[in-house]
C-alpha cells in the first residue's frame, strides 16, 4: 500500500498554528496584532495582550494598577456664598 503526500497549504486550508520555542501556541495581540507566547507576556491579561504597554494603551489603565488603587476621599468644600457689599454710610444705596 502506497500513501500519497498531500499538500495541505492551499488557499482553502486553515493556517498552520504558530508555535513558540517551548512548543507553546503563539497568540495574536488584539492591539498590535503581533504574535507572542503567553507565558512571556508582561501583561496581566496574558491571553489578550503581548505586553504591559499594549494593555495600558488599549484600556487606558493596567489591571495590576487597578488592583492596587486606593480610593481618595474627596475634600468637602463649603459652598462659596457671595454677599452683597454693604454701602458705606453717607453714600446713597444704588438699586439696580
Amino acid at each position: 500500500m502506497v500513501l500519497a503526500m498531500v499538500d495541505a497549504s492551499g488557499p482553502d486550508s486553515p493556517p498552520a498554528p504558530a508555535f513558540g520555542p517551548d512548543s507553546e501556541e503563539m497568540l495574536r495581540c488584539i492591539r498590535c496584532e503581533l504574535r507572542y507566547v503567553p507565558s512571556k507576556s508582561t501583561s496581566s491579561l496574558r491571553l489578550t495582550y503581548c505586553s504591559f504597554l499594549c494593555e495600558l494603551g488599549d484600556l487606558g489603565f493596567s489591571i495590576a494598577g487597578l488592583e492596587h488603587m486606593e480610593p481618595q476621599p474627596k475634600a468637602i468644600e463649603a459652598p462659596a456664598v457671595e454677599l452683597d457689599p454693604q454701602p458705606e454710610p453717607g453714600e446713597p444705596a444704588v438699586v439696580e
